[in-house]
């Protein structure tokens, strides 16, 4: 018959947390808890609050007190301390990188997950937007010249089939197009392009 051995649960208290606090601040990765840390650790300062209601004693009371204030800062101290390296590996992850995830809880890879959509989102927004609101600049009439309203579009409107690389269009200035972007091009411009496959006529 197989036995199976557990590990027994370590007990929530100021020397845990100070041990904790020290392992976060030394190590560059993150320290291993129990999954069910903030969970316990919040039982933890219920049950010191609960000791200050029913206590009599003045000194057990300022001993009581003193041990919320204190285990609080660790306690704030120890999620920062994560917070911080979550932050950075959300970052690493951006860029290419790889960073070890193994000691997160759910709730912290939660975060770093919204944190590195939240990111790329960011990059992609601030990076590529202006480019393509250039290219849409470009279609706009020029200042003091305005498009009559019966004056037929001759360019045609393409739908963009693949991202494409920057390129330097007929004007000398930079482009780059995004997949399912729909827009209209100069025909000097566009029929290259649709030769290619890059964009498709949609008008």
């Amino acid at each position: 018959m197989l036995k199976t051995r557990t590990m027994e649960k370590e007990e929530i208290n100021y020397k845990t947390l100070r041990r904790i606090q020290q392992a976060e601040q030394t190590t560059a990765g993150f320290t291993k808890i129990d999954i069910l840390f903030y969970q316990d650790l919040s039982k933890y300062l219920k049950n010191l609050e609960n000791s200050v209601k029913d206590e009599k004693n003045p000194q057990k009371l300022k001993l009581f007190s003193d041990e919320i204030v204190n285990t609080k800062k660790i306690a704030n101290s120890i999620y920062e301390l994560r917070e911080k390296k979550i932050v950075r590996d959300a970052l690493s992850t951006v860029r290419g990188g790889i960073p070890e995830l193994r000691n997160l809880l759910d709730s912290e890879k939660k975060f770093y997950d919204i944190l590195v959509e939240q990111i790329t989102g960011s990059r992609r927004q601030i990076l590529e937007e202006p480019t393509l609101h250039a290219i849409k600049k470009h279609h706009e009439s020029p200042p003091g010249i305005t498009q009559q309203k019966n004056e037929p579009n001759t360019n045609p409107i393409v739908r963009v089939i693949e991202d494409t690389p920057e390129f330097v269009g007929t004007d000398m200035k930079t482009y780059s197009l995004r997949k399912e972007d729909v827009l209209t091009l100069p025909k000097e411009m566009g029929t290259p392009l649709l030769k290619k496959g890059v964009v498709k006529q949609v008008k």
